[in-house]
């Protein structure tokens, strides 16, 4: 037996107090064989616990316009209301307006996105924006625009999956979209119509002034909430005759308008009720062995390793040549993991590291710790049910308290598990709103949840 191999079973046995009084949450697994002087080990202690973190979520243009109410016993209820501004070609207005006659307006939201009781009716309302957007100001998940009571559009209905349909001429499957149609007042077409000529209608900018945007909420016993996407599918169009001719004007829906969804969440008599104030913490031991993850609304997972230095007292001097995360996840019916997840660095007080202002994250592995400003987005494995974090740059450093160039002295403090429905984020983006997709990560004993080290030492 070489020196590495009996230096790896004397920390077992160094390891075996306290693996027993571990806590349920706690991860302690065993260790694999020693080769050629580089070993394996996945009994590194994880601790967990659910956080709300104190950052304030960015919502403006972020996302899909979320809107209507859901709730479970598990996250408790997440209501949602979206604002968008609608915009117009400049210079077009009615053709042949004086013998115009409305025939209908209607707005065509395409949704891909859908939480909770979809058997249930959900009905939207369109009220019209009395303020607009503000070049000048950060909306945040909290924010809101004002909006008039009046309802000028309205549509029940059951939210209905995208089904998948197989197109017979190029012989392939797609994602059929089954939009929601929302037919609008007669009023406001009218309105629009007389429009046609003055100002409001010659150019975006004048527009807004006459109708800053429209607000999309749903009533108060909302069983489902919805993303409504910007496709081909979505339009919000006026059709009317004149002279004889059907025709349509159009005002312009898209990603690039501005747009904002406001959330609320109430958490009263969850597991998670305790998270009232930002840093607040509930123990993976006292959720059923379960942390929880939900973008948008603040609910991520912590992290910590509180026995890395008995892991580098036991084999001195330690090069990490590979580490790496392995978080499972509780495939659980009505709960739909996030397609990502991003790490950041946190402090003792739970709440996410900045530099310059920018939230440092974990950048991919073979990526110097100073790029935290780009960090890695790691998938969701459908097949493995898990997420496997390369964190290899960052454990080294931590082993070591090594001082960054860009003064940072990395401590053990652990990581920031944020969700997200996107790749290739800046720090800052994944923080922003994404979408209302809800993750339970297992931490119960026995489970698969490891930290996995491949080391060498000095022999």
């Amino acid at each position: 037996m070489n020196w590495p191999t009996r230096t790896v079973f004397l920390f077992i046995f160094s390891l075996i107090t306290l693996i027993s009084c571990e806590k349920p949450g706690e991860i302690g697994l065993d260790i694999d064989e020693t080769k050629l002087g580089t070993a394996f080990t996945d009994t590194i202690s994880v601790k967990a616990s659910t956080i709300l973190a104190g950052d304030s979520i960015v919502a403006r243009n972020r996302g899909n316009l979320l809107t209507g109410s859901f709730s479970n016993s598990t996250f408790g209820a997440v209501t949602a209301k979206s604002f968008l501004e609608v915009g117009i070609t400049s210079g077009l207005g009615f053709e042949d307006a004086a013998n115009a006659r409305i025939d209908s307006t209607v707005l065509v939201l395409d949704y891909n996105e859908y939480f909770g009781d979809t058997t249930q009716n959900l009905t939207v309302n369109v009220h019209k924006l009395q303020q607009g957007f503000r070049d000048d100001v950060t909306y945040f998940t909290n924010s809101s625009l004002p909006h008039e009571s009046a309802v000028i559009g309205s549509a029940t209905f059951k939210p209905t999956p995208r089904k998948t349909v197989k197109k017979v001429a190029t012989n392939t499957t797609v994602n059929a979209s089954i939009p929601v149609r929302i037919r609008m007042t007669p009023a406001f077409g009218a309105e629009m119509l007389a429009q046609s000529g003055k100002t409001p209608l010659s150019n975006p900018t004048e527009f807004l002034k006459f109708l800053p945007g429209i607000a999309l909420t749903s009533e108060n016993n909302a069983k489902s909430a919805l993303g409504f996407t910007f496709s081909d599918s979505t339009y919000f169009r006026i059709y009317y005759t004149s002279g004889g001719k059907k025709l349509q004007y159009n005002f312009i829906i898209s990603s690039t308008n501005n747009r904002l969804s406001q959330l609320s969440a109430d958490r009263s008599n969850t597991p998670l009720a305790r998270l009232q104030q930002p840093g607040d913490s509930v123990p993976a031991a006292s959720t059923g062995n379960t942390a929880f993850l939900q973008e948008s609304v603040g609910i991520k997972t912590k992290l910590t390793f509180p026995y890395l230095n008995k892991f580098k007292q036991a084999l001195g001097t330690v090069a990490i040549n590979r580490a790496e995360l392995v978080i499972p996840v509780k495939v659980t019916n009505g709960f739909t993991p996030s397609p990502y997840i991003y790490l950041f660095e946190t402090n003792k007080n739970n709440r996410i590291l900045r530099q310059g202002g920018v939230p440092v994250g974990i950048p991919a592995n073979g990526s110097s710790l100073t790029s935290f400003s780009q960090p890695l987005a790691t998938s969701y494995n459908a097949t493995t049910q898990s997420y496997t974090v390369n964190i290899t740059t960052y454990l080294q450093a931590v082993l070591y308290n090594s001082r960054l160039s860009d003064s940072r002295i990395m401590r053990n403090n652990g990581l920031v598990v944020s969700p997200a429905s996107a790749a290739q984020l800046t720090s800052l983006e994944a923080l922003s709103l994404q979408s209302l997709n809800q993750t339970l990560l297992n931490f119960a004993p026995g489970s698969p949840v490891k930290l996995r080290v491949y080391y060498s030492t000095n022999q």
